[in-house]
């Protein structure tokens, strides 16, 4: 009985520190996601939990107790590898011109 309540005391001393998990590790997990199914052109960007709405995207997670991970489609706002944003292709040559 004793190895049951102590089981069950463990358990529930781990939940506090699962809420706040860090930051880019829940933001890697969240951009794995949201790679393996296939889309480009997003940016997930940590911001405190107040300033959540004011940024015009989506809270997708919530990490080191105050803040939130924030995903909003279209070009990345920062320039770090990890938000996903493909590089811009480049322009088509016109077919048919006359070379020189």
């Amino acid at each position: 009985m004793k190895s049951r309540m102590s089981i069950a005391v463990l358990a529930l001393m781990t939940l506090p520190v699962l809420a706040n998990a860090s930051c880019d590790a829940v933001k890697s997990d969240i951009d794995a996601k949201i790679k393996a199914k296939g889309v480009n052109n997003y940016s997930l960007e940590v911001v405190p939990a107040d300033q959540a709405d004011k940024n015009g995207g989506k809270v997708v997670g919530h990490c080191e107790g105050t803040n939130v991970i924030v995903y909003t489609r279209g070009e990345s706002k920062s320039n770090d590898d990890s938000s996903g944003t493909a590089p811009a292709a480049p322009l088509p040559t016109r077919s048919g011109q006359a070379g020189g």
